[in-house]
């Protein structure tokens, strides 16, 4: 229907005495309609007082008799919106066509279709009136949702208690998900999710529809563009996907990665809450089965499964690059230790020991879940990478380490001389600490480690300290080592301060004895001062 403007109101202002700008500001009217209808009834020598009588629609007749006739309802064909909201429904229907079709069959009645603006206002208006939730046709290799599940796992290693985090993954179409277990929701752990999550669509989707993350979203403003971040930007880049961030506070923008999140709960954290794993690798086969599992389980309220959908979906997909996207870390510096390994996320790793002493970098692989050892461009060593849960593990290869007659610095039979220089108890700790390791390098620095608090602390505490720790632990180490040397540091040190020998002078003063500065000395190093 034609916006109508007040014809009477008009007349009736202006015959009052009031300006076209004045009505036009008082009104709410343009200037342009106030000029026109002014301009129109003075051509027409129509007053105010020729009209006083008549109503609106009479007045608006006779200043524009060829609009009125727009003013019936009739003139326009109504779109029926119970059938269109019926027909949405159906596969590949859309809006457009819905009107399309409606405005050629008002044609043919003679009729007037409304435009295609005010068909989807009104549309929308009867959903809201009517409370209807629109169905969302999806359409095959369109789009994936992806998201972390709101609950977690719990996974005990090296006696710990580990958190960790569901990945989810969804093809829009197929509901076919994708689960993964991470320890942490860190830039590097998302990236590779999603390489690993197109891999296990084996295809492309030409959307991925996340939500407001850190690691995806940089900045979501109201008004204004959306900053992705830039790694994750680059990772569609590479696969030809658009990252399309959902909109804040609107889960209904990707319903089923939420409603897979949900599931996760159900369907594997509930269903394995009575297993206990011995290590992250043995848990992540465990929720892969149930993954499976649930692609596999038939739909409740329909034919077929998730994994059927998919098979049906699968071709839609663009094709995968030939090689994954790269997600790796580095770290740059790291210093090669006397017994030619580097230390990386509390593990070591063996590189060849030419290379003893010098700065190396290091780049973990998250893609084949390797470690690799360069000095500029060369690669030095390669290692598979130690699960994030393990500490104080070695990777070592055999000829990366020095033969026995060539190296000079240090070795198994000096070490222990050391050992045995410093008393029994501490040769027996050294003794044990080779016993753990599988390789004689191995030990060198555990060793040292230890052997270097004779320096610090005097021969007298480090012999006395591993005593005590030979008493307690089966294998003790530096960290085990000085804790006992700074807790009986702080008894003696409390004692010393009690049993100062103290004695009066006539004169009113103290006079301290030798003990005190032999206590002194002790307590600082063997630093007098």
């Amino acid at each position: 229907m034609i916006r109508k403007v007040n014809v009477k109101l008009i007349l009736e202002l202006r015959d009052k005495g009031l300006s076209r700008t004045e009505i036009a500001n008082s009104r709410h009217i343009s200037r342009r309609l106030v000029n026109e209808v002014c301009k129109i009834a003075q051509d027409s020598g129509i007053s105010y007082r020729d009209v006083i009588a008549k109503s609106e629609d009479e007045v608006y007749k006779l200043i524009y008799p060829h609009k009125y006739e727009y003013l019936n309802e009739d003139f326009y064909a109504k779109p029926d919106y119970r059938v269109v909201h019926s027909e949405l429904r159906r596969v590949g229907v859309t809006l457009k066509l819905l009107w399309q079709e409606y405005a050629a069959k008002a044609r043919t009645e003679n009729k007037v279709p409304v435009k295609y603006t005010k068909f989807c206002t009104d549309y929308g208006n009867y959903v809201e009136e009517h409370e209807f939730t629109n169905h969302i046709v999806r359409k095959p290799g369109v789009s994936c949702e992806v998201d972390w599940a709101g609950k977690t796992m719990s996974l005990y290693a090296n006696g710990k208690e580990h958190k960790v985090y569901l990945f989810v993954g969804v093809l829009s179409y197929s509901r076919y998900t994708y689960i993964e277990p991470c320890l942490d929701m860190k830039m590097n752990s998302w990236l590779r999710c999603n390489v690993n999550m197109l891999n296990f669509f084996k295809g492309v989707p030409l959307q991925i529809i996340c939500d407001n993350l850190k690691t995806g979203v940089t900045k979501h403003p109201r008004e204004g563009e959306i900053i992705l971040n830039t790694e994750y930007e680059r990772l569609g880049t590479y696969y030809h996907a658009a990252i399309m961030p959902a909109r804040v506070k609107k889960p209904k923008d990707k319903p089923n990665a939420e409603n897979a999140a949900g599931d996760c709960c159900t369907f594997v954290i509930a269903r394995l809450r009575n297993r206990s794993f011995s290590s992250f690798t043995e848990l992540c086969m465990a929720v892969a089965i149930k993954n499976k599992e649930y692609n596999e389980r038939p739909f409740s309220k329909t034919d077929g499964s998730r994994l059927e959908m998919f098979n049906r979906e699968r071709e839609f997909l663009q094709q995968l690059p030939a090689f994954a996207f790269d997600v790796s870390q580095w770290r740059y510096k790291v210093k090669v230790a006397p017994n030619s390994h580097i230390s990386y996320k509390k593990n070591f790793y063996s590189c060849p020991h030419t290379y003893i002493g010098h700065e190396v970098s290091v780049c973990e692989s998250f893609n084949d879940n390797m470690v690799r050892i360069y000095d500029n461009d060369i690669l030095l060593a390669s290692h598979p990478r130690f699960p994030e849960t393990a500490s104080n593990r070695y990777s070592t290869y055999a000829e990366d380490l020095p033969k026995q007659t060539n190296y000079v610095e240090f070795d198994k039979e000096r070490i222990e001389k050391w050992a045995k220089s410093i008393g029994e108890n501490t040769a027996k700790v050294i003794k044990r600490i080779f016993a753990a390791c599988e390789f004689e390098q191995q030990g060198y620095n555990p060793c040292l480690s230890v052997l270097r608090l004779s320096s610090k602390y005097g021969k007298t505490e480090l012999e006395r300290a591993c005593e005590i720790a030979l008493g307690k632990i089966s294998t003790p180490r530096y960290k085990h080592i000085n804790a006992i040397i700074l807790e009986q540091q702080g008894k003696t040190s409390v004692d010393s301060s009690v049993n100062l020998d103290c004695k009066p002078l006539h004169q009113g003063g103290y006079l301290r004895g030798a003990d005190y500065y032999a206590n002194l000395n002790r307590n600082n190093g063997g630093k007098a001062k």
